[in-house]
């Protein structure tokens, strides 16, 4: 169990040490546990657990753990609650937005053409319109290109949900989660899209 007040395994897990940071989940994961299980609206917990949310919190943390500042005895529970808490609403309003039809960004598109070009507007968050050129060419080939680099469950994922329009109980079922961790994969899979693309001014003009 960890000591409250154990500042020396913050700092190695900060330094890469995994071991450490594995240490930090073990002491700290039951009691986020507990609190995001009280978080999850009753009407998404056949589709939705706490367990996933917390693994799928694990991941983020892994991932980001370069980037805590430990801050006191408390600063890492509180930092990897809120990674939690946040992976939790991005998971409730996705599933509440495909409940509802899909959100107001989701479509099924005609083609992967169409879909490729929707999927780089939702990922640039912007009202711009993509440049004919780009959205025929380049910038269908770097999105496909970002796609391949991204780990397989999360390039499943946003293969079969935003590229094909499958719908999210097939890509559940294939992937073996739930379809509140798929949400969470591609939530993180955009995140990671963002990354790898960079601007979208190369591609996005904000003429129509």
């Amino acid at each position: 169990m960890v000591e409250p007040d154990d500042e020396l395994l913050m700092k190695k897990a900060c330094a890469g040490d995994q071991e450490a940071l594995c240490t930090l989940f073990e002491g700290y994961g039951p009691g986020i546990l507990g609190r995001i299980a009280t978080n999850i609206p009753a009407q998404w917990r056949s589709l939705l657990t706490a367990e996933d949310v917390l693994q799928e919190a694990y991941t983020d943390a892994f991932l980001e753990i370069a980037s805590f500042t430990p801050r006191g005895p408390d600063s890492f529970q509180a930092w990897l609650f809120t990674i939690a808490r946040n992976n939790l609403r991005n998971a409730i309003d996705a599933l509440e937005a495909d409940k509802r039809g899909g959100g107001r960004r989701r479509i099924v598109p005609r083609s992967t053409d169409e879909s490729l070009v929707a999927l780089y507007d939702t990922l640039c968050v912007t009202h711009s319109t993509p440049s004919r050129q780009a959205a025929q060419a380049e910038a269908q080939t770097e999105l496909l290109r970002a796609i391949d680099q991204l780990p397989d469950d999360h390039r499943r994922t946003v293969l079969a949900y935003d590229v094909e329009g499958r719908g999210i109980d097939e890509v559940a079922q294939e992937l073996n989660r739930s379809a509140g961790a798929v949400f969470m994969l591609r939530s993180r899979a955009h995140r990671a899209l963002r990354r790898i693309m960079g601007s979208s001014s190369r591609y996005f003009s904000d003429s129509p």
